[in-house]
């Protein structure tokens, strides 16, 4: 094979699909509740669906993320790359390739944690659903929705999902929303109760609309002011704005009304989070 550095898979990937394997590492500590004597003891073992290429399951191997995976994919054409990618890397030891249908074919006891990227919302909620999750051992998973993230984030929180970190990545011209979700959860997520007291101080909002605000960006992007959000927020204004001028306020009252609505969370975040 190549020298070193052209072995690393890394180099093949997007700053997606690293942010997502990194965002995975620190799965165990949170779903395990590991103690500090006890760190490391229970490695992660991983479901990488909608593998595509493989690269997921091959940098979690080469990084020591997780101990081993399994490269699932519902498309045959997919998989067989994977599988090739694997044996190149010198995994197949590590890394099986399955033939299923989200999650259909996993069996339980076989992994303990999750990635499913690169999906839309709806799709991907239809996997979460067709699985038992708890009866197959699955404890934390980083989830990668492409569309409908409101809905998603409000379907996590209404199954009693907490949703222990989230970033945002920029590229290519486009956001993408990595969450990284605890299946299991003890207790509801702190960061949403802190994001939903900060919009309401000092964005001036209801607690209803809070948590229609998180569930549209995500509260730990708004606690931690990611200026990514800023970005993503200040061209969700120009478009809405845009929108607004070619709308008829009697033929589009209805849209119009969603669009100021909108249009209120943004600046309500903006004031809440970067003022």
């Amino acid at each position: 094979m190549r020298d070193k550095d052209m072995n690393l898979v890394e180099n093949r990937m997007s700053k997606r699909l690293l942010t997502i394997c990194e965002m995975l590492r620190g799965a165990g500590d949170i779903a395990f509740d590991h103690s500090k004597e006890e760190q490391g003891k229970q490695m992660l073992r991983t479901a990488d669906v909608g593998c595509d290429h493989g690269y997921i399951s091959i940098y979690l191997m080469q990084n020591n993320i997780s101990e081993s995976a399994i490269a699932m994919d519902v498309r045959k054409g997919p998989l067989s790359g994977a599988a090739d990618n694997i044996n190149e890397y010198g995994l197949s030891d590590r890394i099986e390739t399955r033939l299923s249908d989200g999650l259909k074919e996993l069996k339980e006891g076989e992994v303990n944690s999750v990635v499913i990227a690169g999906m839309g919302g709806d799709l991907m909620k239809r996997l979460l659903e067709d699985a038992d999750l708890s009866a197959l051992g699955i404890k934390a998973g980083v989830l990668q929705p492409q569309s409908e993230l409101d809905l998603f984030r409000a379907y996590l929180r209404e199954k009693g999902y907490v949703i222990a970190d989230e970033k945002i990545v920029f590229e290519d011209g486009k956001y993408y929303f990595p969450m990284l979700v605890i299946f299991d959860a003890k207790n509801e997520s702190s960061a949403l109760e802190k994001a939903t007291a900060l919009l309401c101080d000092k964005g001036g909002v209801s607690k209803e609309d809070a948590l229609n605000i998180c569930n549209a960006y995500g509260e730990h992007n708004i606690l931690s002011s990611n200026p990514l959000l800023h970005d993503y927020l200040v061209y969700g204004r120009q478009v809405d704005e845009s929108i607004i001028k070619s709308l008829d306020k009697d033929a589009h009252a209805e849209r119009l009304s969603e669009i100021k609505k909108e249009l209120f969370y943004i600046d309500s975040i903006l004031k809440a989070a970067f003022l």
